[in-house]
């Protein structure tokens, strides 16, 4: 595993090139550390779901809404109030077009997003074009990790890359789920 401090000069191409070659990162999020890899990656996203000993679909992370709104399927309504919740961070869960997203990080028709209000991850999310898969760090069960040391003790034999921010402990992204005429919050 490779250890980066995001304030390293050329911390942005390191994550863009391990993007690149299909790696499994570990990086900050404005919530917590989250570990992803590029959305079309089975293998990546068959080692995440290894290391978190589950097997479950994952939210997808993206610079912004317009990557992503033209997979779904909502009326505009939907759509304006989805974009108005990504803004603080949180993730939606909603139906999507078929054949959109990759079915290992999908379930039932619909797929998890967000846009993360990391500076650092934006600028690179924003760089590469296309979303990644996000899930917290940690075993289905425990608590995700939220210092680097930790993080590296538990998977770094079992990551490409950590994307080091220091500590990260805030609360997790309020979800919501969009359904034929109903917006609950989930979390």
């Amino acid at each position: 595993m490779v250890r980066v401090k995001i304030n390293q000069p050329n911390a942005s191409e390191i994550f863009l090139k391990a993007l690149k070659e299909n790696k499994v990162i570990a990086y900050p999020t404005d919530t917590i550390y989250g570990i992803g890899t590029p959305v079309n990656n089975d293998k990546g996203i068959d080692k995440i779901n290894e290391m978190k000993k589950r097997q479950q679909p994952m939210s997808i992370a993206l610079a912004n809404f317009d990557i992503i709104k033209n997979k779904i399927i909502a009326d505009e309504h939907k759509l304006l109030k989805m974009q108005e919740l990504l803004k603080d961070g949180s993730t939606c869960i909603a139906t999507y077009k078929s054949g959109s997203f990759n079915n290992k990080i999908t379930q039932d028709g619909k797929i998890g997003f967000r846009i993360p209000n990391h500076h650092f991850l934006q600028f690179v999310l924003n760089i590469y074009g296309k979303p990644i898969t996000t899930t917290s760090i940690n075993e289905a069960g425990f608590e995700p990790l939220y210092e680097p040391d930790a993080i590296d003790k538990k998977f770094g034999n079992k990551i490409d890359l950590l994307l080091d921010d220091g500590i990260i402990k805030n609360n997790p992204s309020k979800i919501y789920m969009f359904k034929e005429n109903k917006i609950k919050q989930l979390r």
